[in-house]
C-alpha cells in the first residue's frame, strides 16, 4: 500500500560481524512473517557498546540508535510494538484501561441523571413557590423611579453648580469687557452705554451716507469744472480767431478800397467791358457771402457738437459711477445669502438641489462694471447665486410675516436655545452650546468630545448612541463602573511610572560606572516637578502604590483630583476636544522632571545647576551633556537582540568641543559599545580609544557643480590607504553575516 515502509535484510556480506539483535531477541513463530526473514533483519542491526557516527545501523543497550541520517537515543520501560507478545500485552492493557474509563463514564452518567431528577424536583418546587409569591412589579418600578429621580436630582444639582460657576466666570469676563469698553470710549471720547452706542452707530451710518452723497456731488462738480474749462478754452480760441478775422477784415477792406479805385480807373478806360466785369464781381461777392454764411453755420454746429459731447461724457461718467455703486450694493446684498448655502440649512428648508456658494474667482471683477459689452452681457452676480436665490424664494414662498412675527420667532428661538442649553448642562456630559447670528442667520453648534458640530449632526450622533445603549446603568452601577475604570487607569499609570523609574535607575547605574578623567561623573533622578501643587503631589504619592492597596477614600480623592483637572483644562482650552484634554490631564510624564547631579570621586553629590555647569571645564561640560544621552541609548539598545546593531546618529557631532573633550566623549561611546554615525564640519576621530572608523570627506566644486567623496579607513591605530571602493565591510574585518551558529546539546546533526 501507499506510504508503507518495508524492512529488507542487508546482504550477508554487509551484515555486522559482532553482536546483533538476532543474538539478544528471540523470533516468535506463527506471526504471519517467516521466522527466517525476521532473523535476517535482526542480524542486519548491530548491537555495539555505544552508537556513534562511525557505526552503521545499530542499537546500543542505553537506547542509542542510528538509521541512515538519524542519530539519537530513546528508552522505554518495556516493549510495546516489537513482537507479537508485546503487542498482545499492549492491547490487553489498553482494553483494561478503556473498560475502566467506560465504567467510570457510566457511573458519572448515573450520578448526572440522579442530579437531573433532583434539580427537576427543586425547579418544580420553585415554580410552585413563585406562583404563590405576590407580584413585585409595582415595588420594583417605584424603586427604579426613586433611583432615577435621585440621579436626576444629583445631576440637576451638579448642573446648577456648574451653571453658577459659568455665571461667575461670565460675570467676571463681562466686567473685564465693560472696563475695556469704558477705557476705549474714554480714549476716543465716545459713549459707552448701549443706547448711546446705537445712536453713535446711526450717526456714523448717516455720516457715511452723506459722505457718499458728498463724493457723488464732488465727482459731478469735478466733471462740471472740466466742462467749464473746456468751454473757456474754446471761448479763448474763438476770441483769438475773431481777432485774427477782424485784422484780416481791415486788411481786406483796405485792399477793397484800393481795388475799387483801380476798378474805377479801369472802368473809365474800358467802358462797356467794365460793366460785364462788374456783373461777374457781383456774382463772386454773392458766392463769397454764401460761403461765409455756410462757414459760420458750420462753426456753430461744431460748437454745439463739442458741447453735446462734453455733456454726454459727463453723463457717461456719472452713469458708470452709479452702475459701480449699484454693483457694489448688489454684491453686498447677495453676500447676505452666503450663510443659507450651508448644506444643513438647505436640508432644513427642504431644498434637495445641490447648491453651493461661488468662489471669489467666479465673481465679476470691479473693472467689469459695464453690464452690456460688445460680446454679450456680464451678470452682476454668478449664476450659482441666482440659483440659490430662486431655490430660497421657492422654499419660503408660503412664509408670510412682518417685523412683529420675526421678533416673536427670534424670541421663541432664544428661549428654545436657552432651554436646550439647560438640558445639555443637566445631562452631566460636559456638552456646551454656542450660537450667534453674525449675518442675520442664527448658527447653533454643540461642543462635545469630538469638537464642534451642528445640531443636526449632534442629534444624529446622540440618537445612534442612545439606540446602541441597551441597558441604563443605575447610580450605584455607574459608581462601580467608574471605580473599576479609575482602578485600571491608576494601575496603568503606576506600572508605567515604575517602568520609567527602572529605566532611569539603570541609566543612573550606567552613568556612575563611567567617570571623567577628573574622577567625577553625572547622576540622574526623576523627581516631582516644582509646578505641582500639594494636592497633585499627594495624588502622585498615591499612584506610587499598587491599586490593590488603595482604599475607597483614596480612590475618591484621585477621582476628585482628575475631575477638577479636567474641568480646569476644559475651561482654559474650550476649543480642544475631550480626548485631547484627557491626554493632557493624564500625561504622567509632565508630573516629573529629570534632576542631574555631579558626583565626585569621594561619592559626594552636588546638584548640577546652570551655575554649577558653567563652572566646569570645557571637556567636563561636554561630557556632562553627552553622558546622559549615551546612557539612555545604551539602556534602550540593551532591550534589543544581542546581534542587532547599536547605532546612534549625531548631526554636527561635538560642535564647539575641544580635542580633549572629543577624545573623552568618544571613549565613553566605546565604553557603552555604541556604533556612531556622525556628521560634522571638521570631524576627525582618529583617537587612541576608537578601535576603527570610516571617514568620508566631501568636497564641493562650485564651478563644476559637483561633490567629490574620498573614503579613508582608520583601524587599530593606523590609517589605511585610500579605500579602493571595494567591499568596506570586508576591509574592516566583518565576518560577512549577521547570524552566528550556536551549538545545541542533544540536537540531531545531518550530513
Amino acid at each position: 500500500p501507499a506510504g508503507a515502509a518495508v524492512l529488507v535484510p542487508a546482504p550477508p556480506s554487509q551484515r555486522p560481524a559482532g553482536r546483533t539483535l538476532a543474538d539478544v531477541l528471540v523470533v516468535e513463530p506463527d506471526t504471519g512473517v517467516p521466522a527466517e526473514r525476521v532473523r535476517e533483519v535482526l542480524a542486519s542491526v548491530a548491537v555495539p557498546d555505544a552508537v556513534t557516527d562511525e557505526t552503521g545501523p545499530g542499537v546500543d543497550e542505553r537506547g542509542g540508535y542510528r538509521q541512515g541520517v538519524q542519530l539519537g537515543r530513546h528508552t522505554k520501560a518495556q516493549a510495546e510494538y516489537i513482537g507479537a507478545t508485546a503487542r498482545a500485552r499492549r492491547r490487553h492493557l489498553r482494553s483494561s484501561e478503556l473498560d475502566a474509563e467506560i465504567a467510570a463514564g457510566r457511573a458519572r452518567m448515573a450520578d448526572a441523571e440522579s442530579a437531573r431528577v433532583a434539580v427537576g424536583e427543586r425547579l418544580a418546587r420553585l415554580d410552585r413557590a413563585a406562583s404563590a409569591v405576590p407580584r413585585t412589579g409595582a415595588v420594583l418600578a417605584a424603586l427604579r423611579k426613586v433611583s432615577e429621580c435621585a440621579g436626576a436630582l444629583r445631576t440637576a444639582g451638579e448642573a446648577a453648580a456648574a451653571a453658577d460657576r459659568d455665571l461667575d466666570q461670565v460675570i467676571a469676563e463681562c466686567s473685564v469687557k465693560e472696563r475695556q469698553v469704558r477705557s476705549v470710549a474714554a480714549r476716543h471720547r465716545a459713549p459707552h452705554t448701549t443706547r448711546e452706542l446705537e445712536q453713535l452707530a446711526a450717526a456714523i451710518r448717516f455720516f457715511e451716507s452723506q459722505g457718499q452723497a458728498v463724493l457723488r456731488a464732488r465727482r459731478e462738480q469735478v466733471a462740471a469744472a472740466e466742462r467749464a474749462r473746456e468751454a473757456q478754452v474754446r471761448r479763448e480760441d474763438t476770441r483769438a480767431a475773431a481777432g485774427a478775422s477782424a485784422e484780416r477784415a481791415v486788411t481786406a477792406e483796405e485792399s477793397l478800397r484800393q481795388q475799387q479805385q483801380r476798378l474805377a480807373t479801369l472802368r473809365e478806360a474800358l467802358g462797356a467791358d467794365a460793366q460785364q466785369i462788374d456783373v461777374q464781381l457781383a456774382q463772386a461777392r454773392e458766392r463769397i457771402e454764401a460761403a461765409r454764411a455756410e462757414q459760420r453755420a458750420a462753426r456753430r454746429a461744431h460748437d454745439d457738437a463739442v458741447e453735446q459731447l462734453g455733456k454726454a461724457e459727463a453723463a457717461h461718467a456719472a452713469a458708470e459711477q452709479a452702475l459701480r455703486s449699484a454693483l457694489t450694493e448688489t454684491r453686498a446684498d447677495a453676500a447676505q445669502l452666503a450663510p443659507y448655502a450651508r448644506p444643513d440649512v438647505l436640508a432644513l428648508l427642504g431644498i434637495s438641489e445641490e447648491l453651493r456658494w461661488p468662489a471669489a474667482v467666479e465673481w465679476p471683477a470691479p473693472e467689469q462694471a459695464r453690464l452690456a459689452r460688445a460680446d454679450g452681457e456680464v451678470p452682476a452676480v454668478p449664476a450659482a447665486v441666482g440659483a440659490l436665490y430662486a431655490a430660497l424664494s421657492a422654499a419660503t414662498a408660503t412664509v408670510k410675516g412682518g417685523d412683529g412675527a420675526r421678533k416673536a420667532a427670534r424670541s421663541a428661538l432664544t428661549a428654545a436655545l436657552q432651554e436646550f442649553d439647560g438640558q445639555l448642562a443637566a445631562a452631566g456630559q460636559d456638552y456646551r452650546l454656542q450660537w450667534d447670528a453674525p449675518e442675520g442667520l442664527t448658527v447653533v453648534r454643540v461642543q462635545d468630545e469630538q469638537g464642534f458640530s451642528s445640531v443636526a449632526e449632534f442629534a444624529v450622533r446622540i440618537g445612534a448612541a442612545r439606540r446602541e445603549q441597551e441597558l441604563l446603568l443605575t447610580d450605584a452601577e455607574r459608581r462601580i463602573l467608574e471605580d473599576a475604570l479609575l482602578a485600571g487607569l491608576a494601575q496603568q499609570i503606576h506600572e508605567r511610572t515604575e517602568d520609567a523609574r527602572e529605566l532611569i535607575a539603570r541609566m543612573g547605574a550606567e552613568m556612575r560606572q563611567r567617570r571623567m578623567s577628573s574622577g567625577t561623573t553625572v547622576g540622574v533622578r526623576w523627581v516631582l516637578a516644582d509646578h505641582l501643587d500639594d494636592e497633585a503631589r499627594a495624588v502622585c504619592r498615591l499612584l506610587d502604590r499598587e491599586v490593590s492597596a488603595l482604599g475607597p477614600e483614596e480612590l475618591a480623592r484621585v477621582r476628585a483630583h482628575f475631575a477638577a483637572r479636567i474641568r480646569a483644562e476644559r475651561a482654559a482650552h474650550p476649543e480642544r476636544s475631550y480626548p485631547e484634554i484627557l491626554a493632557t490631564t493624564l500625561d504622567y510624564r509632565r508630573w516629573r522632571v529629570f534632576s542631574f547631579g555631579l558626583i565626585g570621586a569621594d561619592g559626594a553629590e552636588d546638584r548640577l545647576t546652570v551655575a554649577r555647569h558653567s563652572a566646569l571645564s570645557g571637556g567636563e561640560q561636554s561630557v556632562s551633556l553627552h553622558l546622559p544621552l549615551f546612557a539612555a541609548a545604551h539602556v534602550m539598545l540593551d532591550s534589543a537582540d544581542p546581534q542587532a546593531p547599536r547605532l546612534l546618529a549625531l548631526d554636527e557631532a561635538f560642535a564647539g568641543v575641544d580635542d580633549n573633550g572629543r577624545a573623552e566623549l568618544l571613549g565613553l561611546s566605546v565604553q557603552f559599545d555604541l556604533d556612531l554615525f556622525m556628521t560634522g564640519y571638521d570631524l576627525w576621530i582618529t583617537y587612541a580609544g576608537v578601535p576603527a572608523c570610516a571617514h568620508y570627506d566631501l568636497a564641493h566644486s562650485v564651478a563644476e557643480h559637483t561633490v567629490g567623496a574620498t573614503l579613508l579607513v582608520w583601524s587599530e591605530g593606523g590609517l589605511l590607504a585610500e579605500h579602493d571602493g571595494s567591499d568596506l565591510a570586508a576591509a574592516l574585518g566583518s565576518p560577512g553575516t549577521r547570524r552566528v551558529p550556536v551549538a545545541v546539546e542533544g540536537a540531531l546533526e545531518f550530513a
